[in-house]
């Protein structure tokens, strides 16, 4: 993996629904210098006008800087000139996990109610990006019932170019940076949730994506790399500026528009009527 002093990156993401609505972009630009990283965002929340018409507003500018000499994580927001502050915990090692594993008392482990199958094929394609070389890589994720699930089947495919990168800093969890199995369930109160089980055909991908495009139940997510810099930073665009004010936490959602305000309103009252009603 390439080793990085000064990086910056920039990408640009969209989203199409499965009605074929293309959402507005969002952008972020993410600035990495030995051992600290800059992480700047911009994304859009959007409210239901009437059927079949949304609005949306941008959020508020915000970056994300993690400092790894100060064992500290900042979080700003540039418009109304506040950040708050967190520490960064150590992470435990491999060797340490391995351990508490080991020393742990066996358990019967239930059977699993899901299979997740996820199926990656390296194409054999190269493009260059960069000046980099990447590789094309197709990861098929199948979600399969077993015994005792009622979930029905889902598939989606992530198709994308990859470059080596490590865009990682010294205080970052050691698994970041690798791929590891996720599964999200939502279950009712009172009912037991998936057991997923995972079944991996051909070797994860673990490259950088500067590239990509999924799809799921009619859903298109695509991910582009606009810019890949090594030009040397300012190490001052890590700093909080001195004249922001520290707070529990900030604003991160946008002031709907005049029109929703007034809805929201309506509806509270309406709400209220029936209740009193």
């Amino acid at each position: 993996m390439v080793v990085v002093g000064s990086l910056t990156l920039r990408r640009v993401e969209r989203h199409t629904l499965p009605d074929g609505r293309r959402l507005p972009p969002t952008e972020a630009t993410e600035y990495i210098l030995a051992d600290r990283k800059r992480q700047e965002y911009r994304g859009i929340v959007g409210y239901r006008f009437r059927a079949n018409r949304d609005l949306y507003r941008p959020t508020p500018r915000t970056a994300l800087i993690k400092r790894c000499d100060l064992l500290k994580t900042f979080l700003i927001n540039f418009e109304d000139r506040k950040f708050t502050e967190w520490p960064i915990r150590p992470a435990p090692t491999h060797q340490e996990l391995r351990a508490r594993a080991e020393s742990a008392p066996p358990r019967e482990q239930p059977a699993p109610t899901v299979l997740v199958e996820t199926e990656t094929v390296d194409t054999g394609e190269r493009r260059e990006f960069f000046g980099r070389l990447a590789r094309h890589v197709i990861a098929t994720r199948r979600v399969l019932s077993l015994t005792g699930s009622t979930r029905h089947a889902r598939e989606s495919v992530v198709d994308g170019w990859y470059i080596d990168l490590d865009t990682g800093v010294s205080c970052e969890p050691w698994w970041w940076s690798n791929t590891g199995h996720v599964f999200a369930t939502v279950h009712k109160q009172g009912d037991q949730p998936d057991r997923p089980t995972f079944k991996d055909i051909g070797e994860p991908e673990r490259g950088y994506a500067v590239l990509r495009r999924t799809t799921e139940g009619g859903s298109v997510d695509e991910l582009e790399v606009t810019e890949l810099s090594t030009v040397a930073l300012d190490p001052s665009i890590f700093k909080v500026p001195a004249d922001f004010s520290r707070v529990e936490q900030i604003r991160q959602e946008p002031v709907p528009p005049v029109v929703i305000r007034l809805k929201q309103a309506c509806e509270r009252l309406k709400r209220r009527a029936r209740i009193g009603g």
